[in-house]
């Protein structure tokens, strides 16, 4: 990538003379042609803003009717510091290089001054914004997301979430009494698991992979809270998968 972006702007740099040459022929001074790009970048931070801070208003709005990934207020240094970081550079030159040189039989009108624009779009892009960017990161204040609650606290909150939906599960589809019998002798059939002379009904099996199910799905609604660390949630899932590849073992002997 870094070698590409280098050969791209080493282009550019080689085709500068003739850019300004162009230029000139067509009677656009150098003053004027810099005036255009200062202006084009100028157009393109301010919209860059608009941008940032509207994707920002328009969730902090909509988390009233709908779910967003991430309801939490990012404040206006985020949004700040994604408008500000966003600088132009490889994409925008191989966009201005790919104008053809002619239109048919006739040059391509304002090609140079194209090309010249975006030239300088780039190189304030990056030389102010770039250079500019770290100052401004630390002059902000940006709110505190790091808001995990501890794990050992995750994994209670979980393991508790988890049994809810096991035995919200149990007594909502297998309710009588032998079901129940069911769910006590479950940590019991977990431990013999182990054991291959242990043998369990197809039908206790297909019920327990149903329990496992809806804790993957208790596990996908903890997932939404911003205060449990998704790593917790990965692993509470690996275990589930586990769990039921233990089962599948057992079946097949």
């Amino acid at each position: 990538i870094f070698l590409l972006n280098g050969l791209a702007f080493t282009m550019i740099g080689l085709d500068l003379p003739e850019i300004l040459a162009g230029l000139k022929r067509s009677g656009v001074s150098l003053f004027e042609a810099v005036s255009y790009g200062v202006l084009v970048t100028a157009v393109l931070i301010v919209i860059r803003l608009m941008s940032s801070y509207g994707a920002v208003y328009i969730t902090m709005f909509m988390k009233r009717y709908i779910s967003v990934a991430d309801d939490r207020n990012p404040g206006k240094a985020a949004p700040l510091i994604v408008g500000w970081a966003g600088m132009r550079g490889v994409v925008s030159l191989a966009t201005a290089l790919s104008i053809p040189a002619m239109a048919g039989s006739e040059p391509f009108p304002h090609r140079d001054l194209i090309l010249f624009i975006t030239f300088v779009v780039i190189l304030l892009t990056l030389v102010v914004q770039g250079l500019t960017l770290p100052l401004l990161i630390k002059s902000v204040k940006f709110p505190d997301f790091n808001d995990h609650m501890p794990n050992e606290l995750a994994r209670i909150k979980i393991k508790k979430a988890l049994a809810e939906a096991s035995l919200k599960f149990q007594s909502e589809k297998f309710c009588n009494e032998e079901n129940f019998l069911f769910q006590k002798l479950k940590e019991v059939w977990n431990f013999e698991l182990e054991s291959k002379k242990f043998e369990i009904s197809d039908e206790a099996r297909q019920r327990y992979y149903k329990i496992l199910e809806e804790q993957r799905k208790a596990l996908c609604e903890l997932n939404k809270d911003p205060k449990i660390d998704e790593e917790i949630i990965r692993i509470f899932l690996y275990h589930i998968d586990l769990e039921e590849r233990r089962w599948q073992e057992h079946s097949e002997y």
